[in-house]
């Protein structure tokens, strides 16, 4: 289980000192970062507030909420997490994995969700904020520096950032790939013209974190997959994060019912552009546990520390979860909610309500950048669902429920 930190303070006057005394965990060597366990220090200690208590009635309400949306028929089974910083403060399953009464039940530890656009956060954004802290990989470069395939014309100006942040003018659709050979999906993608100037406008593009999960394969110099497993996953003890889960996953909540056969589609990918590349797509393809995602939740919040193993620098935490200029509602890699709704591209949040990302599956991950609290939460309300439900609108009943326990600061 997750720590909950002493409350320890001590006053620092020089900022510098944090940053060289409090901030390394890690040795870096010709690029590598490699994470070493170890337990902060003093300086780093007194920088990291202590996990907050939030009340047991925000909790239940939330808990209330997914519970009434499984018995109502939205979804067979859902998994829930909430917690601040670092600290584990609820954990909830509901209901099986079909709508089978033999079925197995819903797990933390076992039961694997198709994250679908959860993907681009947990496993793309996440390898590129660990490249980046590596020095292998610049934001503001162009992707042909990493990826001499895409280049030509306009395409020569679409930096990392823009993938980023779905202002490259990658086009959003790839419905013309069902006759291109597997093995030639991913050239063809990048050989695909832009349908938007770069850096003209926002448009959110699967596309786009395709091209991104390539970039940054050719700057870790190996499988992104492996790296991700070396450099985050592994460190925080995500055994059953994967990308490429093949179908007939046994541990799987499906997230589809294969008519012809008359049976579950458990594995693979929801999505069609991961399915043609195997499920490492960049865009879709990762499956996980709650407790990975919470795991991996606590750490963000947790501005990259984990226990003993800090994963990520606190200034790149807060740099790529930071609302972009020009963008409206796009981090580098995250989502962000505004408090005061939608908001045009050309302008940001004047205060954001939260940060994260969500798929379409039915999985979300949101975040407090405030209190540091966060919530989980996954379904696979793809599966045969008995009633419609507005995902968005109840994800956000949900955080809402949560985020109001939070004690005044």
């Amino acid at each position: 289980m997750l720590y909950e930190t002493k409350n320890s303070r001590v006053l620092i006057t020089c900022a510098a000192l944090a940053v060289v005394l409090g901030f390394a965990g890690a040795r870096v060597q010709a690029g590598r970062r490699d994470v070493r366990p170890g337990p902060p220090g003093l300086v780093e200690s007194a920088f990291i507030p202590p996990p907050v208590a939030l009340s047991p009635a925000s909790r239940a309400a939330a808990d209330s909420l997914v519970r009434a949306r499984v018995r109502a028929g939205a979804f067979p089974g859902a998994a829930l997490a909430i917690g601040n910083r670092g600290a584990i403060q609820h954990v909830a399953v509901y209901g099986r994995t079909t709508w089978d009464d033999d079925a197995p039940e819903v797990t933390p530890h076992r039961t694997r969700y198709d994250l679908a656009s959860l993907t681009k956060v947990v496993a793309t954004t996440a390898a590129v904020m660990a490249l980046v802290e590596d020095g292998r990989l610049e934001l503001d470069a162009p992707v042909r520096q990493y990826v001499p395939e895409f280049s030509g014309g306009d395409k020569d100006r679409v930096t990392v950032r823009q993938l980023l942040t779905h202002s490259g003018g990658v086009r959003a659709g790839a419905a013309d790939i069902a006759d291109v050979p597997p093995a030639r999906v991913r050239r063809y993608l990048l050989s695909r013209p832009l349908a938007l100037e770069p850096g003209k406008d926002v448009l959110y593009s699967d596309l786009g974190f395709v091209i991104l999960w390539e970039v940054a394969e050719r700057a870790a110099g190996e499988p992104l997959p492996r790296y991700l497993q070396r450099r985050v996953w592994g460190p925080l003890g995500m055994t059953h994060t994967a990308m490429g889960v093949p179908p007939g996953c046994a541990d799987c909540a499906p997230t589809l019912h294969l008519s012809e056969a008359d049976e579950p589609y458990t594995g693979g990918s929801f999505d069609e552009v991961a399915r043609r590349l195997d499920g490492v797509a960049g865009n879709a393809g990762a499956f996980s546990t709650l407790r990975d995602l919470a795991t991996f939740a606590a750490l963000i919040a947790n501005e990259g520390r984990l226990e003993d193993v800090r994963v990520f620098n606190t200034r790149t935490v807060r740099g790529f979860t930071r609302p972009q200029p020009g963008v409206g509602t796009r981090a580098l890699g995250w989502e962000v909610y505004c408090r005061e709704g939608k908001v045009p591209d050309h302008r940001a949040c004047e205060v954001v309500y939260a940060f994260g990302h969500t798929g379409v599956t039915g999985t979300s991950i949101w975040i407090d950048p405030v209190s540091r609290t966060w919530v989980v939460l996954l379904t696979n309300r793809t599966y045969l669902p008995k009633m419609e439900v507005d995902m968005q609108r109840f994800r956000r009943r949900v955080y809402d429920a949560v985020i109001a326990g939070v004690p005044p600061s």
